[in-house]
């Protein structure tokens, strides 16, 4: 999307006509549906300007842009080298809190540019302009305050704004980035806001029942769980169950939320009391044991609340998934369930190829996967060959690394001649290994050999999973889903699997 000028859109003619028109201009991928007390606004503000400045016609701003994935959209954006103005345009009367926060949110998604930023609102019905100060109070402005702003010699930005804003930036883990989590260095995206807004409604007039959110890795799950537990915890305490190992970057936030209570879910046994906290919150939870599951919900009858947050696995084929833990608690008594669908942190072409390479279907993209690889060895020496070539470019490799594997105690998997850490951690008292979670790495190289095939729903099977605790195919879809930027795919004498993500690969040139 490029910048446009204002003065272009806001001459007079019918709302088709000018749909059609902004489109032309900014290259947009679609017609925006462009609204009338807005563009009375847009004029409102152009007359205003054309009496403290000349070639008002000159000035380019992004219209109506909204960043990718987040819904956090923006009225006008004049982006320059140096600095960049954001004006918010009102036709009613609004409170300068409501104001003041609308602004402090936008410099926020704007500060990852790294340029000075100024912040207007133009509340046409007022004529009145008010900008935000840097100690973030709103006060009454001066026209020609904001027009020696907007035409400072500096030169505009006049690339693809969608360039210039990474939307996993904003998304931040609070396991992984705790000190950023307890400045609150981040926002709720809309659809964030509004599953926390229901639960939050609800829990006001009851305190109890059932709450789940499921969604693909990095749809910020985790950090919507870790708010909720932070506006529950402000009166009462509440306990956050982490399954599976989440290292100790989560005992830094035990040190500092004193009215939140951090246990692991195999603290969940015969002894464990619950009753005391006035909600229950389980990170995680599709790696919950069935047992574990059942303590959970016993002490919780009508004692408190208990919310799930859970990754989605409905690209897996339901037989690799053995007990569904998620299709039990979608079965409890009136839980209210949610989906998170805008992923943030994770690389949307990567999470394409994911999905596509789980359950080959026969809709083709017509866009190709640059950021995957594939490529065959013929034996061991050359899989071993190969992975070092990929470690050499910065590639990082993890063996698959299941839930429960009885009765062994290895911490090191040997490929070749490197060892590599396995990521499994020795931390039970049974003869469970737990999974030490691999989180967010750049690129990701992996190996499949001849266990994995595609049965005859085209889903990726693999001939050894164990069934009864965590699948092959299971535990490689959330591997696959800890890459940010690249994979790359090492396939070890299966040539059936190689050629079909050979094809995966191509792009349909049909379209």
């Amino acid at each position: 999307m490029r910048s446009i000028s204002i003065y272009t859109i806001t001459r007079n003619q019918n709302i088709s006509s000018l749909s059609k028109l902004e489109r032309q201009l900014s290259d947009r991928e679609y017609f925006l549906k462009i609204r009338e007390w807005e563009l009375e606004s847009m004029r409102a503000l152009v007359r205003q300007l054309e009496l403290y400045m000349q070639k008002v016609y000159s000035l380019r701003f992004f219209y109506s842009y909204q960043i990718p994935r987040l819904g956090k959209e923006f009225d006008l954006l004049q982006i320059k080298d140096d600095q960049i103005i954001n004006i918010e345009l009102k036709s009613g009367i609004v409170s300068d809190e409501a104001i003041r926060k609308q602004l402090i949110q936008n410099r926020y998604y704007l500060s990852v540019l790294g340029r000075a930023i100024q912040s207007y609102t133009y509340i046409s019905s007022q004529n009145r302009l008010v900008r935000l100060t840097n100690h973030d109070h709103i006060v009454d402005t001066d026209w020609n305050d904001l027009c020696r702003a907007l035409q400072r010699e500096s030169k505009d930005y006049q690339g693809n704004i969608d360039d210039l804003f990474q939307a996993e930036l904003y998304l931040i883990s609070p396991i992984t980035e705790p000190a950023r989590f307890l400045k609150k260095e981040y926002f709720l995206t809309s659809q964030q806001r509004d599953i926390q807004r229901q639960i939050l409604k609800k829990l006001r007039t009851s305190r109890s029942g059932y709450f789940c959110f499921t969604g693909l890795p990095g749809t910020g799950k985790t950090l919507l769980l870790y708010d909720i537990a932070m506006k529950l915890s402000r009166r009462q305490q509440v306990c956050i169950i982490h399954c599976g190992n989440a290292g100790k970057e989560w005992k830094i936030l035990h040190e500092r939320l004193q009215r939140i209570v951090f246990l692991s879910d195999n603290q969940l046994n015969g002894n464990i009391q619950l009753e005391h906290y006035s909600a229950v919150l389980v990170d995680e939870a599709h790696l919950l044991p069935t047992e574990k599951l059942q303590i959970l919900l016993k002490q919780s009858e009508s004692h408190f609340p208990v919310i799930f947050s859970s990754d989605s696995e409905d690209a897996i084929c339901p037989d690799e998934l053995g007990v569904n833990i998620i299709k039990l608690i979608e079965t409890l008594p009136e839980i209210q369930m949610f989906h998170l669908t805008n992923r943030i942190r994770t690389n949307a072409e990567l999470s394409s190829f994911i999905q596509n390479m789980m359950h080959l279907t026969d809709r083709k993209t017509s866009k190709p996967y640059p950021h995957v690889s594939v490529v065959f060895a013929n034996n061991k020496d050359e899989t071993d060959t190969l992975l070092e070539d990929y470690i050499s470019q910065g590639y990082q490799y993890r063996p698959p690394i299941y839930s429960m594997i009885s009765k062994t105690s290895e911490t090191e998997i040997t490929t070749g001649t490197k060892t590599i850490e396995s990521g499994i951690s020795t931390n039970r008292t049974t003869d469970e290994i737990e999974i030490t979670a691999v989180r967010d790495m750049k690129r990701l190289v992996i190996i499949l050999d001849g266990r994995y095939y595609y049965d005859e729903n085209r889903y990726l099977r693999s001939k050894s999973s164990n069934k009864e605790n965590w699948s092959h195919v299971r535990s490689l879809f959330h591997q696959l889903n800890q890459a940010k930027e690249e994979i790359a795919i090492i396939v070890r004498e299966n040539t059936y699997v190689y050629e079909a993500l050979l094809t995966l690969l191509q792009p349909d040139t049909s379209r």
